[in-house]
């Protein structure tokens, strides 16, 4: 691989092979990469409002709305509307969301896994830690972005 590549193609290249990885992996569970992240996003915080769902991953409104709709007709996700603003919409796992995280993640592992076999322990941590940094500064700087594009 051209030593050249700017930073930004190089973890373009990683993310796609993952999300490549991830479909095909995901497929027999009726699952997309896609929506991974966001049935991960809501194992850690159940009854988040579907616009901060849209926020967090920088898509906009109706990219989340019909990921959601895709997994609420799978049966991993179910919707309510919020008893205190009844124009927004809370977002919680079902039974058989809660039953595929840890599938999700073990498929996760098995990706990382495999692409850091080559990599010492202290090469994983600081490769880790390096793109830790780099993802928060990321987000820093796009956060005062509004109404973000969709990444599709």
């Amino acid at each position: 691989m051209d030593p050249d590549i700017p930073l930004g193609a190089l973890v373009s290249i990683v993310h796609r092979a993952h999300f490549i990885a991830l479909n095909a992996r995901m497929r027999q569970y009726d699952l997309s990469a896609g929506q991974l992240f966001a049935l991960l996003y809501l194992s850690k915080r159940q009854g988040t409002p579907q616009d901060a769902l849209a926020r967090h991953f920088h898509h906009n409104k109706a990219t989340i709305a019909r990921a959601i709709d895709r997994l609420e007709r799978a049966g991993f996700v179910r919707r309510t509307v919020d008893p205190e603003n009844r124009r927004a919409v809370r977002l919680y796992l079902t039974r058989k969301g809660d039953d595929i995280i840890p599938v999700i993640l073990a498929i996760d592992r098995e990706w990382e896994a495999e692409i850091c076999r080559d990599l010492s322990g202290d090469e994983q941590n600081a490769l880790r830690q390096l793109l830790h940094r780099i993802a928060e500064k990321s987000c820093t700087l796009c956060s005062p972005v509004s109404g973000a594009a969709d990444a599709d």
